[in-house]
């Protein structure tokens, strides 16, 4: 009996990481950047430095696990919609969503960034990697007159209004 239990552990420890090997080939292939989660430190300085409070509706492209989504919507009561192309980690990111209890104030969409369209929000959130992060500028530019961004580790071509270093990685503020 204790040899079941022990091939049960051992075949669902391979499963944990084969899953986490298929989603990291399928998001550097899906979207050419692999998926980085954003701790739960990180993910408050962010919606603490992007001012977020009750009723604001924050975006979050590429949104991965849906640390920061989570993090706003249960800590500061944001409405959020967390945008992701590939399919293992929405998926990821829908059951962490259900399972911290948050699922009526934050909806994820598996979509393309650069073609989805964009809600109304107040701020919008990323952790993406320069290429994105310039290529995406443009289109919030372009949607939003009025919107604050938050950008974990890489730089807008925007004049940034402000920064901070949390636990080795720069947070930036955006507002147009």
């Amino acid at each position: 009996m204790d040899y079941v239990y022990i091939a049960l552990l051992v075949v669902l420890v391979l499963l944990m990481f084969v899953t986490v090997f298929v989603t990291f080939v399928t998001g550097t292939i899906l979207t050419s950047a692999p998926w980085v989660p954003t701790s739960k430190v990180i993910s408050r300085k962010m919606c603490e430095f992007g001012g977020l409070k009750k009723g604001d509706r924050v975006l979050d492209l590429g949104c991965g696990d849906a640390s920061i989504l989570i993090v706003a919507a249960q800590e500061f009561g944001a409405t959020c919609v967390g945008v992701e192309l590939n399919p293992m980690v929405a998926l990821m990111a829908r059951t962490r969503v259900r399972l911290a209890g948050v699922q009526d104030n934050v909806k994820i969409v598996r979509e393309n960034m650069f073609t989805v369209d964009l809600p109304d929000v107040d701020v919008v959130m990323m952790y993406l990697l320069p290429k994105a992060t310039h290529k995406i500028e443009k289109r919030l530019q372009d949607r939003y007159k009025h919107l604050t961004v938050i950008s974990h580790g890489f730089e807008l071509a925007s004049e940034e209004v402000g920064k901070e270093m949390v636990k080795g990685s720069t947070v930036r503020k955006y507002k147009w």
